[in-house]
C-alpha cells in the first residue's frame, strides 16, 4: 500500500510567451528566405564592420552558410512546436534545440574557414630548374 500513498505530481506543458513564437516565426523565416536568396543568386556577402570589407560566401562555403542558415532556422521552429506539443518531452525539444545551435554555429565558423583558404593567393615560387 506504499505505492497507493505515493504523490503524483500533475505535469504542466511549458508555455512560450505569444511574442517569442511570434519573433522566433519571423526570424526562422527570414533564415528560411537569407539561405533561399544565396543559394538562387550564387553566393552571399556577409557585410563587416569598420574598415572589415566582410566575407563573400561562394562554392563549398555557401554551402556550408546556406546549411547554417537552414539548421538555425529549424531551431527557432523547434521552440514553435514545443509550445503547441503537451506531451512531457520538453527535455528533448531542448536536447534537439542545443544540437541545432551547436551545429549552426559550426558551420558558419567551418564556412568562414573554408572561404578564407579559397580566397588565398598562392605563394611565388621561383625555382632555379632543379
Amino acid at each position: 500500500m506504499l505505492v497507493a500513498s505515493m504523490k503524483t505530481e500533475e505535469y504542466t506543458p511549458n508555455h512560450i510567451p505569444k511574442s517569442t513564437r511570434i519573433f522566433n516565426f519571423v526570424w526562422g523565416t527570414g533564415l528560411v528566405a537569407l539561405a533561399v536568396f544565396a543559394w538562387t543568386g550564387g553566393s552571399f556577402h556577409l557585410p563587416g564592420k569598420g574598415a572589415s570589407e566582410g566575407v563573400t560566401y561562394t562554392g563549398n562555403a555557401l554551402t556550408l552558410f546556406i546549411f547554417a542558415a537552414a539548421i538555425g532556422a529549424i531551431n527557432l521552429f523547434i521552440t514553435i512546436v514545443d509550445h503547441y506539443d503537451k506531451r512531457n518531452n520538453e527535455q528533448y525539444y531542448k536536447k534537439a534545440s542545443q544540437y541545432c545551435s551547436c551545429i549552426a554555429v559550426f558551420l558558419v565558423i567551418a564556412a568562414t574557414a573554408v572561404q578564407f583558404a579559397n580566397e588565398q593567393v598562392a605563394p611565388v615560387v621561383i625555382s632555379n630548374g632543379n
